[in-house]
């Protein structure tokens, strides 16, 4: 679930999300590449009329572009702004595997200069770290199309592809079935070139506001007002807390992965969205994903699945258009109140992570009907999700709300000392894999506000970023 961006590739070389504003030139490359451009677009009838076939490929793209259903782009030359090909992945993939199948097309005068290979190099290389999760590609080829399999085989050898048999099978181009073979890139992103594929950390915060808090907004017991539908504003402290929190970035914070679980009624108010799009603008650091709606406690209410999906599907949406290419599909349940009937929704509305589990007997009460952890993460498990579970210590809690509790706070921060000396932050790659041991530790954006707004995360000074700053060398 991810809007379609302009990609630039290099200094030639720019693609642009495909849309009928393209119409003209895709026709003039169509006529000029006939009959070779068939190959690229296999959905095109001989018998139709070519001009509205176009025009509605390119209406559809574009639609599904906005809403992360497919992505196509045009190449453009940067000199001359002159269309020269297609590159695109789209869902119709052929192996139980694939979640993504990779297409390219360039013009007939822009052939033998490495266009292909360069485009879908860098479309692989955004589709590999903005999807939230391990992304596996298919490409499938005529192999009688020489120049086709050759950039083919190149990208194969580059991304660490393999065959893939059980794809193979017949395609209709141009009204015909045609033979083809698929190959399979079946993990990406792959690990750069001096980057640990390995990493022990994980740090994230809530950004909610205190007229979030469980005993104001969103508990059916323990609230003021269960239900609101008032638009959010965003109260002083939090304004407060915003501002130590970017000094923290620009000192002792600096460069540190954080990813901000964001509440996405937040974004009505332009103080609060402005403050956001000013961190995202300056830290590529930072990483957003879903604190839901409204802040609604769903474990304590009734069960609501069709309620759930509907508000989290909204919150993805609203934070993927507001923050682009820093937003993950992840999610923590408001005030960590989870209970196993939450995991399918969740999958169904394209969650990818859960960080809502807090195993602790103190909090067991938020864990559904039956107050019980472990079938909350066996729940998310099953539906395919990665759960991150909270750092606990002696099964009590040490991270959230136990950072300013008497007592909890002294083993807090003595847990979090221990837990970051000497360490490095997780990559996403190992953060997405299960069988990795990561440290989830979270805070509040609020507790930047204590101390007179002097009050920074109890992280060792050894702890590393593990940040390696985006290339096109792969090992």
């Amino acid at each position: 679930m991810r809007a379609i961006p302009t990609l630039v590739v290099n200094d030639d070389l720019v693609l642009r999300p495909a849309g009928p504003i393209h119409l003209e030139p895709l026709i003039d490359a169509f006529q000029e590449s006939w009959p070779d451009v068939v190959q690229a677009l296999p959905w095109y009838e001989m018998d139709l009329e070519m001009e509205s076939q176009l025009r509605d490929y390119l209406a559809d793209v574009e639609r599904m572009g906005r809403t992360g259903m497919a992505y196509h782009w045009v190449i453009i030359s940067r000199a001359d702004e002159s269309f020269l090909g297609l590159v695109a992945f789209d869902r119709t993939t052929r192996t139980q595997r694939g979640e993504w199948n990779l297409g390219y097309w360039v013009v007939k005068d822009a052939t033998r200069r490495g266009i292909a290979n360069r485009t879908s190099d860098r479309a692989l290389e955004w589709i590999s770290t903005t999807q939230g999760a391990p992304t596996a590609v298919e490409i499938t080829v005529d192999p009688k199309n020489e120049a086709g399999v050759a950039t083919c085989e190149s990208l194969v050898r580059r991304w660490g592809g393999r065959r893939a048999e059980e794809g193979d099978g017949l395609v209709q181009v141009g009204g015909h079935l045609t033979e083809h073979v698929t190959f399979i890139l079946p993990r990406l992103p792959l690990v750069r070139s001096g980057e640990s594929s390995h990493g022990t950390v994980w740090l994230s915060l809530d950004t909610d506001d205190i007229c979030h808090l469980p005993s104001e907004s969103g508990h059916p017991t323990r609230s003021k007002r269960p239900e609101h539908d008032d638009t959010y504003r965003m109260s002083e402290k939090l304004a407060s807390a915003w501002k130590a929190f970017l000094r923290w970035r620009d000192g002792a914070g600096k460069g540190i992965p954080v990813t901000l679980f964001v509440v996405a009624e937040q974004l009505d108010d332009p103080r609060f969205a402005d403050h956001l799009r000013q961190l995202l603008d300056s830290d590529s650091a930072v990483t957003i994903a879903s604190h839901g709606n409204r802040h609604r406690c769903w474990s304590a209410w009734p069960a609501d699945p069709f309620g759930l999906q509907a508000d989290l599907s909204l919150s993805l949406r609203r934070l993927a258009e507001f923050a682009g290419d820093s937003f993950r599909p992840w999610f923590r349940a408001p005030g960590g109140y989870a209970a196993p009937w939450m995991a399918a929704p969740l999958a169904a509305a394209g969650v990818s992570l859960d960080s809502s589990v807090n195993p602790s007997w103190l909090t067991r009460r938020k864990a559904g009907p039956n107050r019980d952890w472990m079938s909350v993460s066996h729940a998310v498990r099953s539906e395919g999700l990665v759960e991150r579970q909270w750092l606990t210590a002696h099964s009590l809690p040490v991270t959230g709300p136990a950072l300013r509790i008497p007592l909890l706070s002294i083993l807090a921060r003595h847990s979090w000392k221990r837990a970051t000396k000497g360490m490095s932050c997780a990559s996403e790659m190992t953060l997405m894999s299960p069988e990795q041991r990561v440290d989830s530790l979270y805070w509040h954006l609020l507790d930047h506000a204590r101390r007179g707004a002097s009050w920074s995360p109890p992280l060792h000074p050894t702890l590393e970023s593990g940040v390696v700053t985006n290339g096109s060398d792969f090992t």
